[in-house]
């Protein structure tokens, strides 16, 4: 179970982010344990985020081999480089960072479970789309804020290969299809075992503890930054506070400043309960009202900002949802899936040009419940939809139309109207319990599936700190 725990670290996601943060749970299971289990992989993909904060070139004499997994091998350099993008994710949320031998094994075990998935991946066919990649690339200039050149640039001063970080992207991105294929997408709970799950409990199975939401921007310091360079990045923090005091819309600040994860998302970090928040984040808000800023919170990653958005009492229940509205087109004996993407794309690039959404839902969706409305599926939460559609809400903001993506029932291209924070009292017991009766059964199939794939694996482990492993 190694894998999905440590994936799950989050994303300050993603995640995020990027959604993102990665203590066990923070802030990229915004919502459900089902959301957990299903959303693991998330968190690989965007610690890239943190790419722009990679040291300086480290040197060829890294790259001696530590393990050789199957025909493949793991380098110093690939431990180092993975090193640093979780250092910086732990440090720009407040958390402590483990022992550098502890992290270090753990570090060597996400990567040689990696080449494992990927080899896998490699065996079955799964290819990721040129397009699904650049989207990926684009995604991560953005949440840097730079533009795609200059994240080229930055990635190569630091050190890397352009090359070499666009196909880490493409590798988490064949995982994330992988695990999709083989165990989550296969994964159903029935109302039967809702109802036997409700009636084994002996207090409802709903969190009565309270949540808040909130919003973050992150201006943060480097380990190795001089004593004027931290006093210039606080006065910044300082200067953006007075900014949206004085009227700035704090969602269009922490675009344009905040370096957290979540900046491309208005620094939102979601609905979460406030054991699953870092201690900073919520004594920052501690007695403000609804709609309050915090004063600048400094940490060992940074300085803080943070509005308090929504703060829910223990027993309320309190979800996000989304105003959804789709386009879906399946796949059959004369338009293969390449085929149907295509013809997406050119839907969606049509849309983004200024076509009406609801004309070309009339012209090009298959799917007859919600043709007549434009596509609309009305107001959508966790759980409502598959899997597969619901991580794909997670990364879009209100008026975003997604790149097509795929569930059992073809391809999507999907938009978000409007997002609301919405009781669902009674309703919210059985999703509860649906998501952690599907998170138990993603996380057993999901752990017996990977060491059944580690088991057949060839692995030596050449260096002998890791060989305990």
């Amino acid at each position: 179970m190694k894998r999905i725990e440590f994936w799950r670290r989050g994303q300050v996601g993603e995640r995020f982010l990027a959604s993102l943060t990665y203590s066990n749970n923070v802030l990229m299971d915004h919502y459900s344990p089902d959301y957990r289990g299903s959303r693991w992989w998330v968190a690989a993909l965007l610690t890239a985020v943190f790419i722009v904060f990679l040291p300086p070139a480290m040197g060829a004499d890294l790259d001696r081999v530590l393990v050789i997994v199957d025909d493949g091998v793991i380098t110093q350099s690939d431990l180092e480089f993975r090193l640093v993008q979780h250092v910086v994710d732990l440090q720009s949320t407040g958390q402590s960072i483990p022992a550098k031998d502890e992290l270090e094994r753990q570090v060597v075990r996400e990567l040689v479970q990696d080449q494992v998935l990927l080899h896998r991946a490699q065996a079955q066919g799964i290819r990721v789309d040129e397009a699904l990649v650049d989207n990926a690339v684009v995604s991560m200039a953005k949440r840097n804020r730079l533009s795609i050149d200059g994240l080229r640039r930055e990635v190569e001063r630091r050190g890397m290969p352009f090359t070499r970080y666009r196909e880490g992207l493409r590798e988490q991105l064949l995982i994330r299809e992988l695990v999709s294929s083989e165990v989550t997408r296969y994964i159903e709970v029935s109302d039967v075992e809702i109802d036997e799950f409700l009636s084994s409990q002996k207090k409802p199975a709903v969190n009565h503890e309270a949540q808040l939401d909130l919003s973050h921007i992150l201006i943060s310091v480097p380990a190795a930054v001089s004593v004027a360079e931290r006093e210039t990045r606080e006065s910044l923090a300082i200067d953006i506070l007075h900014r949206v005091e004085s009227g700035m819309p704090f969602d269009e600040a922490a675009r344009q400043f905040s370096q957290g994860p979540h900046a491309s998302k208005g620094g939102n970090l979601g609905l979460l309960p406030v054991s699953q928040l870092p201690e900073l984040l919520v004594a920052a808000v501690e007695g403000l009202a609804p709609g309050d800023l915090s004063s600048v919170v400094e940490s060992a990653g940074g300085f803080h900002i943070v509005r308090l958005n929504v703060r829910a009492q223990a027993g309320q229940q309190l979800v996000r949802q989304y105003r959804v509205r789709h386009i879906l087109r399946a796949p059959n004996a004369v338009s293969n899936l390449s085929i149907v993407r295509a013809r997406l794309i050119q839907v969606r690039d049509r849309i983004l040009a200024g076509a009406d959404f609801s004309t070309m839902v009339r012209l090009h969706s298959e799917h007859l419940p919600s043709r007549s409305s434009g596509g609309d599926l009305g107001w959508v939460g966790p759980g409502d939809v598959v899997p597969e559609f619901e991580a794909v809400l997670k990364e879009l903001v209100p008026g975003q139309v997604s790149l097509p993506s795929q569930t059992r029932f073809g391809l999507h291209l999907i938009e978000i109207t409007d997002e609301r924070l919405h009781d669902v009292a009674g309703k919210r017991l059985r999703a509860q319990a649906r998501s952690a009766i599907r998170s138990r059964k993603i996380d057993e199939r999901y752990e017996a599936w990977l060491n059944e794939l580690i088991d057949r694996a060839f692995i030596e482990y050449r260096s002998p700190r890791f060989q305990a492993q």
